[in-house]
């Protein structure tokens, strides 16, 4: 790992903590763009990345009460027309 990329994801977790743009749409052009990595490579760890951080992430929320079981039921129903 080159201090390159260290500094890249510093930014780019900064831009994102206080934007709320999300990570990937950031990230993954400065990946392929500037630092040359393949697009399947880039994209590939973009999506276990968000797979694994964001399925921890819920069953957290849901295990602290955050969850309204019953509106994200409605949520996902209107999502899947």
């Amino acid at each position: 790992m080159t201090w390159q990329l260290v500094l890249a994801g510093f930014l780019i977790g900064t831009l994102v903590g206080l934007t709320g743009m999300g990570g990937g749409s950031l990230m993954t052009p400065i990946l392929v763009i500037i630092f040359g990595f393949k697009p399947t490579v880039a994209i590939g760890t973009d999506i276990a990345h968000g797979a694994l951080f964001k399925t921890v992430g819920a069953i957290r929320h849901r295990q602290l009460g955050n969850v309204q079981a019953r509106l994200s039921g409605w949520m996902f129903l209107g999502s899947a027309r």
